[in-house]
């Protein structure tokens, strides 16, 4: 077996991340400047329902592929890999397929629901445009995933997060470049690379696929997870990934229903500008789930507890100086994607804090998914969900998006401390807090002091956002080369194993 090393992986996966939150902010900014807040708003909101459906539709598979290739491998079996896959594709394939047809058929209905009032046509064409290709964003999904644990996470990194955001803001530039385009086009144009990169990536799963195929015999049937056990694990977790995505983009359709197109623009450019501080936390989970799956299958919950602090500090020091940034220097960067969006600033300050909050409370969903708790994750989220569309309903027709923004600040929190819960009493994974301590505070003397200092000195423009990050950054790693001992840094370089791919 052909292992990565966690510093290996994470880098990958980190750089991978990187680069699509890049991608999908320039592809944001595209939109905002080429089509406006209405047209940002009715682009988004296009976006947000076909991603909630293909996500819903992927029935939750990531984690149970995850789960159980990383279960055979963690008791040395070969054989079985195949038959997980097949688990997975061939309900999403049937389901997605009746979708693509009922949203293809029913448009007009679904549009008036989801729709402002005199918005409706535009939003049933959009409807129509994406229909035929939710069954391939659907399985594209499930294929991913399963490159990641069969090819490893350089070519899970490079299809999910390098190839697709980049043809996608290639397509979408080109699109909106020819002029005359509304949100119609540009959203059409970033569906377009969908069936190139489904064949691929089926492509670079069937070499490995067929090998574990050809070993089918080499394991016992008690061995073989069946497709029951399969689901029996996933169908939670189908539900709860379902609520995790409509959480995500749940406040922007509530605006854009009961607000504006004009108001969700702004709101979705704020939230995406947020959003993209996560690419440390996702990096994290892609390297280390399914070490944390493998640790927690054989109990070793000692070893998961320290893994996880070690994992946490880092996501602290790479992510906190983003959303301090955000909060000292937000209109600069709304400023980027049009004048529009910088009313935006003053709830993205709240937006940023409650990110920090989350960030500081690690990788709460992944312990609870990788040690075979879906069904209680399935319960926060529907917890969560509720929670975010009361509070919507209830405070943005009054605030806003202000009303938005406490909204999210609430449901984070919430959401989080019944995980940490969850995780620290039920599973007896000692969250450590007091540990990571030290890790928050040079961010915040440096970022958070040193950013209100060039807001304070310079203002708040482009000029001063590009140099203050710069100077910051630069004393940020002087700070943290000389502190490397003291936070642990120079620790994190030693190779866990982490399950990656077979030979």
């Amino acid at each position: 077996m052909k292992r990565e090393g966690l510093a290996r992986s994470g880098v990958t996966s980190l750089f991978g991340s990187a680069f699509a939150a890049v991608a999908a902010l320039v592809l944001t900014a595209i939109v905002g400047n080429m089509l406006g807040a209405s047209g940002t708003g009715l682009f988004f909101q296009a976006m947000g329902i076909f991603t909630i459906t293909t996500q819903v539709l992927k029935l939750g598979t990531n984690s149970g592929i995850v789960r159980f290739i990383a279960e055979q491998r963690a008791f040395d079996r070969v054989g079985a890999e195949w038959r997980i896959l097949g688990h997975a594709l061939v309900p999403v394939a049937v389901l997605s397929g009746v979708v693509s047809v009922a949203v293809w058929l029913f448009a007009d209905a679904l549009s008036t629901w989801l729709a402002a009032p005199g918005d409706a046509e535009n939003l049933a064409e959009l409807l129509r445009a994406m229909a035929p290709f939710i069954v391939l964003g659907a399985l594209i999904g499930v294929l991913q995933i399963a490159a990641r644990m069969l090819r490893g996470v350089t070519a899970f990194t490079l299809l999910q997060s390098v190839l697709l955001p980049a043809s996608r803001l290639l397509t979408v530039l080109l699109a909106v470049s020819a002029g005359g385009v509304a949100a119609w086009g540009a959203f059409e144009a970033w569906l377009w690379p969908l069936p190139v990169w489904l064949v691929i990536t089926a492509a670079v799963i069937a070499g490995p696929a067929v090998r574990d195929f050809r070993r089918r015999k080499l394991n016992t049937p008690d061995e073989r997870p069946s497709f029951r056990a399969f689901w029996r694990f996933n169908a939670p977790r189908s539900v709860s990934s379902g609520l995790e995505t409509a959480l995500e983009w749940a406040d922007v359709l509530i605006i854009a229903a009961v607000a504006s197109p004009a108001t969700a623009g702004v709101y979705a450019v704020t939230t995406r500008a947020v959003r993209a501080g996560g690419v440390v936390d996702k990096a994290m989970r892609v390297a280390v789930s399914p070490t944390i799956s493998s640790l927690l299958a054989r109990d070793r919950v000692a070893e998961a507890t320290q893994l996880h602090t070690r994992v946490v500090r880092v996501m602290i020091l790479m992510n906190w100086p983003f959303y301090l940034l955000l909060i000292s220097m937000g209109s600069a960067v709304l400023a980027i994607f049009g004048d529009e969006f910088v009313i935006g600033w003053a709830p993205m300050i709240l937006l940023s804090a409650a990110m920090m909050f989350q960030t500081a409370c690690g990788m709460l969903q992944s312990i609870l998914l990788q040690g075979g708790r879906s069904t209680w994750q399935m319960y926060n989220k529907s917890v969560a969900l509720g929670l975010s569309i009361g509070g919507n309903l209830l405070l943005v027709p009054r605030w806003g998006i202000w009303g938005a923004a406490v909204t999210w600040v609430l449901v984070a929190v919430i959401d989080n401390l019944i995980a940490a819960f969850q995780v620290h009493h039920g599973m007896r994974v000692d969250l450590q807090p007091l540990r990571l301590l030290p890790a928050m505070i040079p961010p915040v003397v440096v970022f958070g002091v040193g950013g209100a200092f060039f807001s304070w000195w310079g203002g708040t423009s482009f000029v001063i956002l590009v140099v203050g990050a710069l100077a910051l950054c630069v004393l940020y790693a002087g700070a943290l080369w000389l502190l490397r001992r003291r936070l642990h840094i120079d620790g994190l370089w030693r190779k866990i194993p982490v399950i990656g791919r077979r030979a």
